[in-house]
C-alpha cells in the first residue's frame, strides 16, 4: 500500500497543517504511487492532494483565482466517476453525479489517464485517435486540468 495511505490515515489535521516539506513529501508518495501503477486510484489522490494544496499555497491557489468549473471524470465502463468542482477559489470532489458538468473526460483505463494527465506536452489528438480517451466539453478545460497537474508533479520534483 502507498505511503500516502498511510499519511491520510494519520488524519486531517496533519495534512491541513502542511509545512512545507510535510507537504513535499506527501506530493513525493503520491508520486511513487503513481510510478507503481496504483492507476485506479490516482485520480482521487490527485484530486485530493490538489484541493489540499489550494488550501495552503497561496501561489498554486492563484491558478484557480476567479475559475468555477465542474469537471467530470468516469473510464469507459462505468466504474470510475469523480467530480471535480471549482468554486470560490476552492476544489471539492465528490463521486456523487452531478448535473451540467462543464467538461466531462472518458478514459480508456487508468494508465491511459495517467499517461495523459502526467505527460509534459499531452498529445490529445494522439489519446484521442488511439481511443485512449474521449470529452464532451471545451478542450481548454482539459488543458488547464492538466497544467494544474504537471504543476503540482513539478512541486515536487527534483530540478
Amino acid at each position: 500500500m502507498c505511503k500516502f495511505f498511510s499519511a491520510l490515515g494519520r488524519g486531517i489535521l496533519n495534512l491541513l497543517f502542511f509545512r512545507k516539506n510535510r507537504q513535499k513529501r506527501a506530493l513525493q508518495n503520491m508520486i511513487i504511487c503513481i510510478e507503481e501503477q496504483a492507476a485506479d486510484d490516482f485520480l482521487d489522490i490527485l484530486l485530493k492532494v490538489m484541493g489540499l494544496t489550494f488550501f495552503v499555497d497561496k501561489d498554486f491557489r492563484r491558478n484557480i483565482e476567479n475559475f468555477s468549473a465542474r469537471y467530470v471524470f468516469q473510464d469507459k465502463i462505468g466504474e470510475v466517476y469523480v467530480a471535480a468542482i471549482f468554486e470560490n477559489n476552492k476544489l471539492t470532489v465528490n463521486s456523487r453525479k452531478i448535473n451540467d458538468p462543464t467538461f466531462t473526460l472518458i478514459f480508456r483505463d487508468g494508465s491511459s489517464l495517467v499517461k495523459f494527465l502526467l505527460s509534459p506536452s499531452p498529445d490529445i489528438l494522439n489519446a484521442l485517435l488511439n481511443q485512449e480517451i474521449d470529452f464532451f466539453g471545451n478542450l481548454n478545460y482539459i488543458n488547464k486540468f492538466a497544467y494544474l497537474a504537471m504543476r503540482l508533479k513539478m512541486m515536487v520534483t527534483p530540478a
